[in-house]
């Protein structure tokens, strides 16, 4: 008797043990779920366009990190802004206006944020804007030519197709002596646009006028401001954020770095200050536009 006792309670202690570790093996997917990193960015094109674009530089951090990162796009620019500040997402890659517009719209500031790198092409961490005009368009030579003319922005808050252009107009004394002007949303509507008469000028990126190039013309380019960066929320752990910049820095892939911008040859090392001259620039803009709502 005293052997089937101890058999019987050999069985309901294995049975026990068994029920904990079905229960530990059943919390243990979700614990795997919330290892997943979220990579954000601005919806400055096309979303297949940006999935392209950034697959190979997801997929990289992933191998690197050795968990999974899923890449995310902002409805509009004020939503990727908004969940760049909430921490929605952990890391990503963001403009310099949506940039600074995130540090001075955050209670926190600048502090919100852990800067990772800036994007680097051809060696330079900078970029510009370019105002055209319809390459057959031989009546505007110069931005002072604008005067009378119809003009088109694209995202209120993108750097290169509204507040460099727009300050260049302030520069050159021309805005407030426009036909009118609006704010169309992406560089290459306001390539098109141009390039199709609906507009006798437009601001853009450099880079989309080289796909234009044969219907669009430079009048004249900006003066050029720090590039886009990769940043991080506060809140992400300290030993990820530096395994995350290190990645970053190291990165020299030409197979990735080419997919994220032509020519890119890789981050430099950044820091907030290095965006204070656009801050002066946004200021100039805001006065005259109004400041954005986000």
């Amino acid at each position: 008797m005293k052997s089937t006792a101890t058999r019987s309670l050999r069985v309901r202690i294995l049975s026990v043990l068994t029920m904990v570790a079905v229960l530990f093996a059943g919390v243990s997917t979700p614990l795997l779920a919330d290892d997943t990193l979220v990579f954000g960015t601005l919806p400055i094109t096309k979303p297949t366009k940006l999935l392209q674009r950034y697959k190979g530089l997801v997929q990289y951090y992933e191998e690197v990190l050795g968990q999974p990162v899923r890449f995310e796009i902002g409805k509009d620019y004020q939503d990727a802004i908004q969940k760049f500040q909430s921490g929605h997402y952990d890391f990503g890659l963001l403009g310099p206006s949506p940039y600074v517009m995130a540090t001075e719209t955050s209670s926190l500031g600048k502090d919100n944020f852990k800067l990772i790198g800036t994007l680097e092409t051809g060696g330079k961490p900078y970029y510009n804007a370019v105002v055209i005009a319809a390459i057959d368009d031989t009546d505007i030579q110069s931005l002072q030519d604008l005067e009378g003319k119809t003009f088109a922005f694209g995202s209120r808050l993108s750097t290169l197709s509204c507040y460099l252009p727009a300050d260049m107009l302030i520069q050159a004394g021309v805005l407030d002596k426009l036909a009118s002007y609006d704010f169309i949303g992406k560089h290459d509507a306001v390539a098109n646009a141009v390039a199709l008469g609906r507009f006798d000028a437009g601001g853009i990126k450099e880079g989309v006028y080289k796909k234009f190039e044969d219907r669009i013309r430079i009048v004249e380019k900006s003066q050029p401001v720090w590039d886009f960066l990769i940043l991080a929320h506060k809140d992400m752990p300290e030993d990820l954020f530096e395994r995350i910049k290190t990645a970053t820095l190291d990165l020299k892939d030409p197979a990735i770095l080419d997919k994220v911008k032509p020519n890119c040859s890789g981050f430099v090392a950044t820091e907030d200050a290095n965006y204070d001259n656009l801050r002066a620039i946004m200021k100039r803009v805001d006065d005259r536009l109004g400041a954005p709502e986000l």
